[in-house]
């Protein structure tokens, strides 16, 4: 796990209440409910309660959650933007204890904690790459609404292909406009009704994966024989797909942890008394399963 400093403004202070608000896009997803779960746990361990609030990404939702606006009085606020922005941040009007969470805000004057996403997927393609494959395709860039990590996913797998010289075709790249199976087997289903060749495919997290591997049933082709498939988030599912998916798995214990401890630093600072800003970032790593067993 990685730390950068930096010097942020004085933190207020205000009576205590025990209960620290966690700001997350969407509950449907599968990962954000297991980490909503875990962060739940952590916290209790701690003597303290989560105040779960869902904000679809849509930016007037992330404003007025870091403003407080309908929430009781809270310690702090753990928060996954998705359109948020600094300058939103800066004129907080009811400033205190903030920790971001994830990829969307990664330079500021505020605590941020996030996943090497990067590495993560530059890891899976190798993987695939030590499984023989040769041709990777790569489903779960979004354009019309961009996302910073798949951006950054996306980012890794075409470092890792560049480097390995294999698979370099546009074409192997599909956008989705969700992270949901439906658009997971839609995209795969374009990509073999097009007619183009891949023999390994690295998903932007598991529920496109879930979706890939439905429309590879659906077409015939064996998994991992002919196609093999990994995705990323290590959600519980993976364990019971058929065949079970392999996936790149954050360190979320770690990642939540880290969360809850750059919040509490700032809840128990004095009030008026500088403090550093921290920029961690916490690894992942491949857990393999039957969809990539070659």
């Amino acid at each position: 796990m990685n730390e950068a400093h930096a010097r942020s403004a004085p933190v207020s202070r205000r009576t205590r209440t025990g209960i620290v608000a966690l700001a997350v896009p969407d509950l449907n997803e599968p990962y954000f409910a297991e980490l909503t779960s875990l962060f739940v746990t952590r916290a209790h361990e701690r003597g303290l309660s989560i105040l779960i609030q869902q904000t679809a990404g849509l930016h007037e939702r992330e404003v007025d959650i870091a403003n407080g606006v309908g929430l009781p009085p809270i310690d702090g606020l753990i928060h996954i933007p998705r359109s948020l922005t600094v300058g939103d941040l800066t004129r907080r009007t009811a400033p205190g204890p903030i920790v971001l969470l994830g990829e969307h805000i990664q330079v500021s004057p505020f605590t941020h904690v996030t996943v090497d996403n990067k590495g993560g997927t530059d890891a899976a393609t190798v993987h695939l790459a030590d499984a023989g494959c040769r041709r990777i395709a790569f489903i779960g860039r979004r354009d019309a609404l961009p996302s910073d990590a798949a951006d950054q996913r996306f980012a890794g797998y075409r470092t890792a292909v560049d480097r390995l010289g294999i698979g370099d075709d546009a074409s192997l790249v599909a956008t989705v406009d969700a992270f949901t199976p439906e658009e997971g087997h839609r995209a795969m289903a374009d990509l073999l009704a097009r007619g183009v060749a891949c023999d390994g495919v690295v998903c932007s997290n598991d529920s496109l994966a879930f979706g890939v591997l439905s429309a590879l049933h659906d077409a015939g082709a064996r998994v991992p024989t002919d196609v093999a498939v990994i995705g990323f988030d290590d959600v519980h599912a993976a364990r019971f797909s058929a065949p079970t998916l392999t996936s790149v798995a954050p360190d979320d214990g770690a990642l939540v942890d880290a969360a809850l401890d750059q919040l509490e630093r700032q809840m128990n600072t004095p009030p008026g008394m500088d403090m550093p800003v921290r920029h961690v970032v916490v690894g992942a790593r491949i857990v393999k399963r039957a969809s990539t067993e070659r």
